[in-house]
Order: C-alpha cells, then sequence, then structure tokens
C-alpha cells in the first residue's frame, strides 16, 4: 500500500479542486422555473399554492460530472400577510463522489405599493449537509498496473466524511402585471462548507448576490388592439466570492407555447453559453426544456448541459403578474 503521507500528497490536489469547485453555489439556466432558489421572495407571490421540479444535467460528453435536482412548494398564508415555501436541493458531483443536499424554509410579507404595484420581502434559514462519498475513489494503488484490475480502496478516511452546517438568506421583489424586479443575499453568514475541520478560507461559502428584472410586453398586429403574443426580456445578474454571472435573454409566449434565448458571460464579456429554451403551458402547469450550448474554452468537448422543468398550481390561477410561464395566453382587449 502506498505510503500515508504519498496518499495524502495524491490526494489533496482533488480536495482542493473539488472544495473550489463546490464554493460556489449549483446554477441553474431556467432561473424563474424554481424562483425561491433564486430568490426566496417570489414565495406566496402568484397567490395560489405552485409546485416546481427541476433536473439539470450539466456537461453531457463527462459523465455526470453535474447532476442537479430540485424541489420546491410555495404557497400564499393570508393569516401571515404573506407565504412560505420549501425548497430542497440536491448537486450531485463526479459521477456521486460528492452530494451536497440542502433543505430550506422561506417566510415572506407581501404588501401593497400602489394601485399595480406588490412588494414581498423574505427571510429564509436553510440546512445544508456535504457527504464525501469515500468508497467512490479510487487510489493509483486500487488498480493493477498489468491487469487493470480495480480492487475498492481499503484506505481509511482521513476525518468525518460528513459535514452539516445552517444557512441564511433575505430577499426582496416588487412585481407587477408589467414587471418585476429583485435582489437577495444568500449565505449570509458565510458558513464554512469543508468536511475538513481544519478548513478557513477555503472551505468558506461566500455570500452570493443576486440582481434580476423582467417585464412584459404585448405585442399587437398593426392596426389591432388584440394581443399577438407576448415578449419578455429578463436579466440576472450574480456575484459570488471572485466570480461573476451576467445572464440575458428573451422570452417569447404565444398561445401557450413558449421559446427563448439566453447568454450567459461573465462582467469582462467572455461569453459562457447559449441557452435555447422551448416550453408549453395550460392553466396549470407547465412544462419548460432548455438546453445550453457551450461556447467557451471548453467547447464541444463538453457536450452541452439539459435541464428540463415541471411546474404545477394546486388551485386555478387568477392574478395578471408579469411572472414567466404563469400567464395562460388569452387575447385581452387592450393590453
Amino acid at each position: 500500500m502506498i505510503q500515508r503521507h504519498r496518499l495524502l500528497f495524491l490526494f489533496a490536489p482533488f480536495v482542493l479542486l473539488v472544495l473550489a469547485a463546490n464554493a460556489q453555489d449549483a446554477g441553474f439556466s431556467q432561473f424563474y422555473s424554481n424562483p425561491l432558489y433564486l430568490n426566496p421572495a417570489f414565495s406566496g407571490t402568484l397567490g395560489v399554492p405552485r409546485v416546481n421540479l427541476q433536473y439539470r444535467d450539466q456537461w453531457h460528453g463527462l459523465t455526470d460530472a453535474y447532476v442537479t435536482q430540485s424541489v420546491a412548494f410555495d404557497m400564499p398564508v393570508e393569516s401571515l400577510q404573506g407565504g412560505i415555501g420549501f425548497n430542497l436541493v440536491r448537486d450531485a458531483q463526479a459521477n456521486g463522489m460528492l452530494v451536497g443536499l440542502q433543505a430550506d424554509f422561506i417566510y415572506s410579507s407581501i404588501f401593497k405599493l400602489s394601485e399595480y404595484l406588490w412588494c414581498s420581502g423574505a427571510l429564509e434559514a436553510g440546512y445544508h449537509q456535504n457527504r464525501l462519498n469515500w468508497n467512490r475513489l479510487v487510489f493509483p494503488d486500487d488498480v493493477d498496473p498489468y491487469t487493470g484490475n480495480y480492487t475498492p480502496t481499503t484506505e481509511i478516511p482521513p476525518g468525518d466524511t460528513e459535514f452539516h452546517f445552517a444557512d441564511f438568506a433575505a430577499g426582496i421583489l416588487v412585481f407587477g402585471e408589467k414587471m418585476f424586479a429583485g435582489m437577495a443575499v444568500h449565505h449570509l453568514s458565510q458558513p464554512l462548507q469543508s468536511w475538513d475541520r481544519n478548513a478557513k478560507e477555503y472551505g468558506k461559502l461566500y455570500r452570493k448576490y443576486s440582481l434580476h428584472f423582467g417585464t412584459r410586453i404585448p405585442i399587437h398586429e398593426h392596426g389591432y388592439w388584440r394581443k399577438t403574443f407576448d415578449l419578455s426580456p429578463q436579466v440576472v445578474l450574480m456575484h459570488q466570492g471572485n466570480f461573476s454571472q451576467f445572464n440575458y435573454g428573451m422570452l417569447a409566449n404565444y398561445s401557450g407555447f413558449t421559446v427563448g434565448t439566453w447568454f450567459r458571460q461573465d462582467l469582462t464579456f467572455h461569453y459562457d453559453a447559449l441557452i435555447l429554451l422551448v416550453g408549453y403551458m395550460k392553466k396549470r402547469w407547465h412544462f419548460t426544456y432548455s438546453y445550453d450550448f457551450t461556447i467557451s474554452g471548453l467547447g464541444v468537448q463538453s457536450g452541452g448541459t439539459s435541464e428540463i422543468s415541471l411546474g404545477f398550481l394546486l388551485k386555478d390561477f387568477l392574478h395578471h403578474t408579469a411572472f414567466p410561464y404563469y400567464r395562460p395566453y388569452h387575447d385581452y382587449i387592450g393590453e
């Protein structure tokens, strides 16, 4: 067997790489398919209970590099003059070798600013678990150099392979029939998220700051008051640690169908991906599929990224808002 100090020498670069990657939150291309993950202030804003399911398989060319799943639920609560929400996210990296779980509970307070504008402010408390599946690691002495046969490692894990921590976030949102805009701050206490008890800076989960905006623009045929379709331009700006991301795009909604195009880049105009989106919605559900074409240095080797989302409303939706996917198409006269 390899000597202990040599084992740690081989393992250390891998640990640092995983920790560096995990210092940033898992991301979704369909931000508004799970709005609670973007900003807890979305909780309860639709006026009806809703459930959102989301699945993301990142970089098909690298087997199970990052697979992220989420389940979210929120509803208005009249007695609280706001809403409550719950969000569960599972993020598996390197074929499940490193798995992160988070469960968040949200309370929002919603009040009216004017006849056509509302404001929602929210607090979020969460519980996170990081788990390293030690038995999935392959060390040099686990593989026979002549036959290539693999024997599961007998090495003893260097410490606890699970780490738990609490986490907190806050957000604010202004919304109406034509627009919505919000801001959120996640990881307010910047908790340590490493199973390495001696980790300081490289195990810190830095605060994530998010700004987002969207609007709905009804398009009319020339000379007619009757609406033909909607356009919805949207932007999302995020910053966490030394990482910044700028997403911007446009959705077009017609008779229940949605198509869209997004770009993802950093603030120095280094483009990362072109995102194409298509979806369909009925009165109480919607389905959306998106595909990320990688246009950064990673190139075609990544194989792109697929994302699928399903949303369900548990009651009939009556409100008129600008939120994506939740405005069934109607030919409203004069809109």
